[in-house]
């Protein structure tokens, strides 16, 4: 049986998450990480990292929060306190040759907060300038829960996080998945959604139930993919991301948020499988198609009038589409006919 057109995009839209990980065929030369207090992205990063190891990419990692280089990088420059012009020599410095041939090399930014609180004109600039070669890929991250001073000087100069979501190419929301379960639960009661963390509003309260995701950085999260193509057709998913629990297996799994078993519907369920559904016929809780028996009775039942239409009212003039009626008893007791002159 040939896949539904369900099942096609959804084999379709892992395919280009796989191939964003692994960096192939430059699928998204900037990727833009959002991440906050409720689940952070380092879990991301460091799958990024480990597929590059595996594909013998080289990983040059620019370091504003992180204090301890981490694992299987390369490159470890610290950013702080540096010059922008500066920093961007040194970067460049370790970059290969501005070739098609080149070898593949990532770049990975922990943070772009300090850039956009002090940078916020040149961030653009800065960031196109570290894409000298085809086989570069830039991979940052972006706090949502760090607030920004504003920028009196220019008032029509768009926010940071604007700018940031018109160069990137693609776009990774990070979620808490404990969290999307229970936004999910109050939607299907048609409760409102519950808040987490700052969003409560409440004092001292500044991270939430994150589960065993949020703070540790370890355990599912839900990535929420936004890949534009060349095109300038978006695709829009949302995925599961199962980090590898050891240091032995640096891949973890990925897998789509509708097949979770808490998420999952029995009409999605169904649908998924695929069974005894066609392309063309049309998805329902119920069925809308007919028994044998009901056929035969469908066939059996005589319209009224129906001896007026025969021969498709080729009878001759005026006989087609005449009405037949002949009264009863009881239709003459009630028919007058001076009624029937008026």
């Amino acid at each position: 049986m040939a896949p539904t057109p369900l099942q096609h995009r959804r084999t379709h839209n892992t395919l280009l998450l796989q191939k964003l990980l692994n960096l192939r065929d430059g699928a998204s030369p900037f990727t833009l990480v959002l991440d906050s207090l409720e689940q952070g992205g380092a879990a991301v990063i460091r799958e990024f990292v480990g597929r590059a190891k595996i594909s013998k990419s080289k990983v040059v990692f620019l370091s504003f929060a992180t204090l301890k280089r981490p694992l299987d990088v390369d490159v470890f420059i610290t950013a702080r306190g540096k010059p922008l012009s500066s920093l961007r020599s040194e970067i460049l410095s370790h970059l290969p040759d501005p070739s098609p041939t080149s070898p593949k090399t990532l770049i990975v930014i922990d943070s772009l907060n300090p850039l956009s609180t002090k940078y916020v004109q040149h961030l653009s600039t800065f960031l196109s300038s570290l894409l000298i070669a085809p086989t570069i890929s830039l991979l940052a991250t972006y706090h949502l829960d760090i607030p920004l001073p504003t920028q009196p000087d220019n008032q029509y100069q768009p926010d940071p996080l604007t700018t940031l979501t018109y160069l990137s190419t693609a776009i990774l929301s990070i979620k808490s998945l404990s969290q999307v379960i229970k936004r999910k639960k109050a939607r299907d009661r048609s409760l409102q959604e519950p808040l987490f963390g700052v969003a409560e509003r409440r004092e001292g309260i500044l991270v939430g139930l994150s589960g065993s995701s949020g703070l540790t950085g370890k355990g599912d999260l839900v990535i929420e993919m936004e890949l534009r193509r060349k095109s300038g057709r978006g695709v829009v998913e949302t995925f599961i991301l199962s980090p590898s629990a050891t240091l032995q297996f640096k891949v973890g799994t990925v897998s789509l948020l509708d097949d979770h078993s808490e998420i999952k519907t029995p009409a999605m369920a169904e649908s998924g499988s695929g069974q005894g559904q066609g392309d063309d016929e049309v998805e329902s809780t119920f069925s809308l198609g007919l028994t044998e028996k009901q056929k035969r009775d469908r066939d059996g039942v005589v319209l009224p009038y129906f001896d007026a239409q025969r021969d498709g009212g080729l009878s001759g003039p005026g006989e087609g589409g005449r009405i037949l009626y002949e009264m009863g008893e009881e239709d003459k007791e009630d028919f007058d006919d001076e009624e029937d002159e008026i």
